[in-house]
């Protein structure tokens, strides 16, 4: 055994016992905050050392198979990820990046330095992590076959240093590592950042999965950097609006705090995850766009989901649809919510399915319509949903089926997700006077929930003729 396996053997043996005494839940902020930074440093050193042997088992294993053959293993980066206990990925990451930092023997046996120098000192002496390290070097060696190698080695000199720290700056968190990274490349890269956007022209995509057995259907993509910051910027607007406001209480009204404890009660009652308020806001974006005027059409028509069902799915409130195009059947409930924003035209046909009638689109909002309700409620009536007027669809109030007419009395504005929930959900609807309520968590009493309540009085006066109109 060398004295070096020894030293790595009594090591281990120490630590275990270490680990083995130490209470974890006893240790106090500090010092649980300092354990974590010390562990890491340590691990660090252990990740230096894990890289050198895993290139120097490559080299070895390029001059003499047998080292690859005695331990069974089908390549270098096989043997490495069976003796190390790691995947094949894994093994090949250190390899590659072991090799970038090590030194090499020239024919006249002088020492040749690593290609990144800097790097290699910073990660053998336990100040940088490999996760940087790999950064730092994959981006450089892209731009390395243009680049002066006297501006390569600043960059990599200034690189280091902010990853590091240098002693008046604290040590940069790998994200932000890569964000220094990618501007530096752009500055020294004599050809700018035009080929990469070029690449990313070319590789752009979205595609459409398979459906899984619930329905729904897997989508993967990789969207240029301009489209995936708009989608990205959107989707955290609308997920962060709804999120917690820091106000002083004493500077509100009663009436403001009311409301606040309201809107708190009601974000409490939202229990999607992120990923699946990403999910809504796209289907409010997707909904908004089928409506713009100059959307391009298909055959003749502006682009709209098409849902084939019996009548008396409608009529009955029991049943499935099918959407056109696909292959999955939709609730009842599903085909109630399209019908609502959409619309529905019969069409009758003979048994063998031959077109014997059409009929005229029933249940649509008229554009007319729907400005006029936009006007009134400014958005999903949902208290602390953030979805603006323009992406949210129109709801009848009291359901088509049960008598409620298509009219601005008993249409309400909700968002793609409200309006697919409100029928199962906390919330219960109500218009009183043609001004829609709400009552759900947090508003034991009706409320009125248009977001336009300054001026709600001029939109529409009320009358004692009217009727209140229950959902």
């Amino acid at each position: 055994m060398t004295n070096f396996r020894q030293t790595l053997v009594a090591m281990g043996a120490d630590v275990r016992a270490t680990l083995g005494e130490v209470s974890i839940g006893g240790a106090s902020d500090s010092e649980l905050m300092a354990c974590i930074g010390e562990l890491e440093a340590v691990g660090r050193l252990l990740d230096g050392a894990r890289l050198a042997y895993a290139a120097e088992f490559d080299r070895r294993a390029a001059l003499d198979g047998d080292l690859v053959v005695a331990q069974g293993g089908r390549s270098a980066v096989d043997s490495v990820a069976k003796l190390a206990s790691i995947s094949e990925s894994a093994a090949k990451r250190r390899i590659v990046l072991g090799h970038a930092l090590a030194s090499s023997v020239s024919f006249s046996g002088e020492t040749i330095p690593p290609r990144f120098e800097s790097v290699a000192d910073a990660v053998r002496d336990g100040r940088l992590g490999i996760e940087a390290a790999g950064l730092i070097v994959t981006q450089l060696s892209k731009v390395s076959p243009r680049v002066d190698d006297a501006v390569l080695r600043a960059a990599e000199a200034s690189l280091v240093e902010l990853a590091t720290g240098d002693g008046t700056a604290p040590p940069l968190a790998v994200d932000l590592v890569a964000d220094q990274v990618a501007l530096f490349v752009a500055r020294i890269d004599p050809d700018g950042v035009r080929p990469r956007e070029e690449r990313a022209r070319q590789n752009r995509a979205l595609t459409f999965g398979r459906v899984t057995a619930d329905g729904l259907t897997t989508i993967r993509g990789a969207l240029m950097p301009v489209t995936a910051a708009q989608l990205r910027r959107l989707c955290d607007a609308h997920i962060r609006a709804a999120g917690p406001q820091f106000l002083d209480p004493d500077g509100l009204s009663e009436a403001e705090r009311e409301q606040l404890d309201r809107e708190a009660a009601a974000d409490r009652a939202d229990t999607r995850s992120r990923a699946q308020k990403r999910h809504d806001v796209l289907g409010s974006i997707l909904d908004a766009a089928a409506r713009v005027a100059d959307a391009p059409h298909l055959a003749g028509a502006p682009p709209a989901v098409i849902i084939t069902v019996a009548a008396a799915v409608l009529e009955e409130g029991r049943g499935a649809g099918f959407l056109d195009g696909t292959r999955t059947p939709v609730s009842e409930e599903t085909v109630e919510h399209l019908a609502d924003t959409g619309g529905v035209q019969p069409v009758t046909l003979t048994p063998g399915g031959a077109i014997l009638s059409l009929g005229s689109v029933q249940r649509c909002f008229t554009p007319m319509q729907r400005r006029a309700i936009i006007a009134r409620d400014g958005g999903c009536i949902i208290p602390g949903c953030p979805i603006p007027a323009g992406w949210s669809e129109v709801h009848h109030v009291i359901p088509h089926r049960d008598g409620g007419a298509t009219h601005v009395d008993n249409g309400v504005l909700l968002c793609w997700w409200h309006h697919r929930g409100i029928d199962s959900g906390p919330w219960r609807l109500q218009m009183q006077r043609g001004v829609p309520h709400v009552r759900g968590p947090g508003h034991y009493e009706w409320t009125v929930a248009t977001k336009r309540r300054a001026s709600i009085t001029e939109l529409r006066p009320p009358s004692r003729s009217e009727h209140r109109r229950t959902g």
